[in-house]
């Protein structure tokens, strides 16, 4: 035990060492795998969830915004079930007023994150013209005629509630045109409570009317309406939903910070009337975010897979073919090549996870995963280099001294 010990944490130090591979079996080279996937995860993960404290506290105008805006009694912000409630809504990207600060844009919408929007949907031409035309106009069109529109849809900060006359309007409409969705719905409709058979029969309603919506989308919600703004452009902004808050910065440093948050973590009751507590805001509600990223991650990685077992492979296959042009004798085939490179993922991919988390604090986010793929690929390639640098050293020794062996 203490000899492979010795073998899987020095390899990749020495030679010598790592030469022991060709003795050794394929196990070792399973293990390495595992090892550098286990620590290409961990160190994203902590590249990305470790350095968020640091990166809000080194964004004084964002911090300062975020007080201003959190401790108003007039907002009332509370934590109750693990849902936020405020006194008022709030939007300055279309009213200004006091809760933009420091270029920062302000949202507090805590209706219902399934809260259906009243939008507005119409036509607009293709041709360039701006020539718009409602869902009426476009289905008197000929079909020639249609080709020339687009469909598209205007979010409202309004909240479509579902009364029974307004489900009684959809219904209708649903068995004029002999829906065949309606007819299923309605078989099961003792078994749904009345609020979801509502909203069953809205989004049926919507896919029905609506020929040119997103089949595969829901009605749209109340939420997509802010969205928009992220959409055209938004990038210092914080917004307080009811089930969580997302929100967008910049550090002194320059570098741009987005983030998404819960707050499962906080106890009921817990309001935010100090700077204190509305810093916690951000942070607790951040870190609640550690099971999705794990989720998230993972899900990348498995995506990402084959790439990532390809970079021992390439590696091994480029030092073979180097061996073989320089007629050294150490590895004769691709297995014992890979085998030697094997003994390397250990310590090359703790490496590898100790850069990837410095780099959180420097790397955005969203460009994390790739930036530790790169490192663990350049460190292999390095220490490739290195093994067949010395190699073609002792191969050249070899030729001028017949004498010497390896």
């Amino acid at each position: 035990m203490i000899k492979w010990l010795k073998f899987i944490g020095l390899s990749f130090f020495s030679d010598k060492i790592s030469k022991q591979a060709l003795k050794r079996g394929y196990l070792n080279l399973v293990l390495g795998n595992v090892f550098m996937l286990i620590f290409l995860f961990c160190g994203v993960l902590a590249a990305d969830m470790l350095p968020f404290p640091t990166h809000y506290n080194n964004s004084p105008d964002f911090k300062a915004f975020v007080r201003n805006a959190v401790t108003s009694k007039a907002l009332n912000l509370e934590v109750n079930s693990k849902k936020m409630t405020a006194a008022s809504i709030v939007d300055t990207f279309s009213d200004g007023g006091e809760y933009c600060l420091n270029g920062y844009n302000l949202v507090v919408d805590t209706r219902p994150a399934g809260a259906f929007d009243d939008f507005e949907a119409y036509y607009l031409s293709n041709d360039g013209s701006g020539q718009k035309i409602t869902v009426e106009e476009y289905k008197a069109l000929s079909d020639a005629a249609k080709r020339n529109f687009d469909f598209k849809i205007r979010y409202t900060p309004n909240e479509l509630i579902l009364t029974s006359e307004v489900t009684a309007e959809h219904e209708s409409f649903l068995l004029d045109i002999e829906s065949e969705g309606f007819a299923e719905l309605q078989k099961k409709q003792t078994e749904l409570s009345r609020e979801e058979y509502q909203r069953q029969v809205y989004n049926l309603f919507i896919k029905e009317y609506y020929t040119d919506f997103p089949s595969d989308q829901s009605a749209p919600l109340l939420r997509n309406y802010y969205q928009t703004y992220v959409k055209d452009g938004a990038e210092k902004y914080l917004f307080i939903f009811d089930d969580s808050c997302v929100g967008a910065f910049e550090t002194k440093g320059g570098m741009k910070v987005s983030f998404y948050g819960f707050y499962k973590n906080f106890a009921d009751g817990t309001n935010f009337s100090t700077a204190e507590n509305a810093d916690f805001l951000i942070k607790n509600s951040f870190g609640a975010t550690a099971p999705l990223s794990v989720y998230v991650y993972l899900m990348n990685i498995i995506r990402l897979l084959p790439f990532i077992v390809l970079m021992p492979i390439i590696t091994a296959l480029i030092s073979y073919c180097v061996l073989r042009l320089i007629k050294s004798d150490t590895a004769k085939t691709f297995g014992g090549c890979i085998r030697i490179l094997g003994s390397y993922l250990l310590v090359g991919s703790l490496l590898s996870a100790l850069i990837t988390f410095v780099c959180g604090y420097f790397v955005p986010r969203s460009s994390l995963l790739i930036a530790a793929i790169l490192t663990l690929f350049l460190i292999l390639l390095i220490r490739t280099v290195i093994f067949l640098s010395l190699e073609f050293v002792t191969v050249k020794k070899s030729v001028n001294n017949p004498e010497t062996k390896t």
